[in-house]
């Protein structure tokens, strides 16, 4: 055990955001840790970092503690860096060639998919302990012994991987509600039973006035015994309704609701087609006589290294280039980091009701799938979070009239819950989409088609991230195996130069052959 945390607790004024009973970490896990935005998670580790104390409670570490904090990020010289190379060298210079208990407080941001497979790669080899916060399911799922989640201040640990943890989950919510049916048929059983016996006392015959006087004694006392086991049997009952384990009914997601003022599809499959599109940045080459089309109905992610135009490319369809034709047919609606489209003074509600025509119903039902509970719609924007804000932006495009969503990393500050009950939303949308993220597990469940940018060109496939990666694969051995192949001839064929140039007297033909030969050793060169 390198690591223990005993009675712990921690308060925010009034609000209790963590309560510990005990926690045991052992040399070389690694441990995931997930909950909601607010949870604790970043609490978690500044206390076992020692940043801040707990209220009560022992927190024990045998080991050196490392910790890389979320939006930490190295001072260097070199100002071109950009974000993502900066959170690499941040890394490389924190984690690489150390000792101890290592931190991770969403390693990945700011991150594309070349960076986040390096992250993993490096933790892979790291020799210690790891106790990472990501809302990456993917980089959870490769490197992680264990997930902790956080839950109403409760801290719970899973054994296995971020999928494992999830289908534990799953039968959890199976479990909870069979014993919560369980509970309420035997509530409502003993609840008939008691109005019954009720009932039955209170029908119990008075003594007819006909009786004599020892006969009506005799009435009454047997009408008495029959009222006080009655009596009884309903206290008996009532006794055991009272000491009945009450169950909670489980918190399922709402069935989701989405409908359109406009479910007539656009007859042209394509919504956007670009051709022959050329686009320079100072110096910086983006796209050179690039084309592809976005499919109407469809949903196709865009992606691509760190710098090489994807957010350039959206800013074009929107603003509008000559070599980009949107389909007259397309309204956009379009979601980026800035909450331009929210209004800050109003609540959640107001703003996702303003410019809907949509009952308050079906736009409620789309916050609740979002995690809004009741008492939050009636929040001001100012007064939320990030991740709050982004789910109230997306939630805004999604009840409008648009049928094109375009939407710039929509899963930036969520958590993981709130990344998968926004995947939920998106596959129901019939409308078409066109998205931006690093997130392969969100590109995984949502995407139809894929575009990635290359080379300054722009390759179309259609079909999930999953089978566009197994594809490139495949090309990429058989382009290998071409390439040895190709190899091979060559050697054949200088070989086969060589031997002539031994053997020959012609020296115009052996002017030819050594003319032939430095072409082919040229080749050769250019292959490796």
């Amino acid at each position: 055990m390198v690591l223990e945390l005993k009675n712990i607790s921690k308060y925010y004024g009034d609000r209790k955001i963590l309560e510990i009973e005990n926690l045991k970490v052992y040399e070389n896990e690694k441990i995931g840790i997930v909950g909601q935005n607010g949870s604790g998670k970043t609490t978690l580790l500044n206390m076992i970092a020692g940043r801040i104390q707990p209220d009560t409670g022992e927190i024990v570490h045998k080991q050196n503690i490392i910790y890389m904090e979320q939006f930490e990020e190295i001072n260097d010289q070199n100002k071109d860096l950009s974000g993502g190379e900066k959170k690499k060298e941040t890394f490389h210079k924190k984690v690489l060639n150390q000792n101890g208990i290592l931190l991770l407080d969403e390693p990945s941001s700011n991150l594309d998919r070349n960076g986040i497979s390096h992250i993993e790669k490096e933790l892979k080899k790291y020799q210690g302990t790891i106790l990472i916060i990501s809302h990456d399911r993917s980089l959870l799922d490769e490197f992680c012994s264990a997930i902790i989640e956080i839950k109403d201040g409760k801290v719970k640990r899973y054994e296995g991987n971020y999928s494992k943890y999830k289908l534990q989950k799953e039968a959890e919510i199976k479990r909870e509600e069979f014993e919560y049916m369980q509970y309420i048929n035997e509530k409502q059983r003993l609840e008939k039973a008691i109005h019954v016996s009720k009932n039955t006392a209170k029908e119990v015959r008075k003594t007819p006035k006909r009786m004599g006087n020892s006969e009506a004694r005799l009435h009454k006392r047997g009408v008495e015994n029959i009222r006080e086991k009655l009596e009884g049997h309903t206290n008996a009952l009532q006794t055991r309704l009272d000491k009945l384990e009450v169950k909670e009914k489980p918190q399922n997601n709402q069935k989701i609701y989405m409908k359109y003022q406009t479910d007539e599809r656009v007859k042209n499959k394509i919504a956007v087609n670009i051709e022959n599109l050329n686009i320079k940045l100072g110096d910086k080459l983006l796209f050179e006589n690039a084309s592809f089309v976005v499919k109407t109905n469809r949903k196709t992610a865009l992606i691509g290294e760190n710098g090489a135009g994807k957010t350039t490319l959206i800013n074009q369809i929107i603003n509008g280039n000559y070599h980009i034709k949107v389909n007259s047919n397309m309204k956009i609606g379009y979601f980026s980091q800035d909450f331009t489209n929210l209004d800050f003074t109003r609540t959640v509600l107001q703003n996702v009701m303003q410019d809907t025509n949509q009952s308050e119903m079906i736009v409620k039902n789309i916050l609740a799938n979002l995690l809004f509970k009741d008492k939050d719609l009636e929040k001001k924007i100012e007064d939320l979070s990030g991740g709050e804000r982004v789910k109230v932006s997306i939630a805004k495009i999604l009840v409008s009239d648009n049928n094109l969503l375009i939407l710039d990393e929509p899963t930036n500050f969520l958590d993981i819950e709130s990344i998968e009950s926004l995947e939920n939303l998106l596959k129901e949308y019939n409308g078409t989409i066109l998205f931006v993220t690093h997130d392969k597990t969100f590109i995984d469940h949502i995407a139809t088609d894929i575009l990635v940018i290359k080379n300054h060109k722009i390759v179309e496939y259609e079909g999930n991230y999953s089978s566009y990666l197994q594809y490139e694969k495949e090309r990429s051995k058989k382009q290998k195996s071409k390439n040895e192949n190709d190899k091979l001839l060559l050697d054949f064929k200088l070989s086969q130069i060589t031997s002539e140039l031994a053997t020959t007297k012609d020296e115009k033909r052996k002017k030819e052959l050594e003319e032939e030969f430095d072409e082919l050793i040229k080749l050769k060169h250019l292959t490796k």
